[in-house]
């Protein structure tokens, strides 16, 4: 039987509201604006590529949920983030926005619905986050929507909107 806390909904509200405003923001876009240099340290992105970067990312984040919800590690040591990153980000290259934005979509609601299915217990298990190490998998759900934030944030900065949304 499925156990629910408000904690619990909480994480799902916050998945849907933050997939929602960071939608909202790349469909604000102006043709221009996708082809604007977010981030140079490394690999040179786009905002394009920070969309196909959402999407590669949130996949993943699921995989390794569901690998930990699984009794498993998550993320294997020695998993190098950038690389991955990257490497997703070229392979989702020839994606459209439009083909992308979709893939976000049904991104989130996997998500969500990935989200609905734990049992409030399964939040403590604990696991290896790709980047941040050992968490519990609430943390890691938590860290999904928050990582939208950021780079929501970004697309704001580089594009000289208001950081304080």
């Amino acid at each position: 039987m499925l156990s629910m806390s408000a904690k619990h909904d909480l994480i799902r509200k916050r998945l849907r509201d933050e997939g929602d405003k960071l939608l909202a923001t790349f469909e604000d876009l102006t043709p221009e604006q996708w082809q604007t240099t977010i981030y140079t340290d490394g690999a040179i992105w786009t905002i394009k590529d920070l969309l196909a970067h959402q999407v590669s990312a949130e996949r993943k984040f699921q995989f390794y949920g569901r690998d930990i919800l699984n009794g498993g590690e998550g993320a294997p040591e020695g998993f190098v983030i950038d690389d991955f990153n990257n490497a997703e980000v070229a392979g989702l290259a020839e994606r459209s926005i439009s083909q992308l934005l979709a893939d976000l979509r049904a991104t989130r609601q996997d998500t969500i619905d990935l989200v609905a299915g734990i049992d409030d217990a399964d939040f403590a298990r604990r696991g290896r986050h790709p980047f941040f190490g050992d968490m519990s998998i609430e943390e890691m759900f938590k860290l999904i929507y928050r990582h939208n934030m950021m780079h929501a944030r970004d697309i704001r900065r580089v594009l000289g909107g208001s950081d304080h949304e």
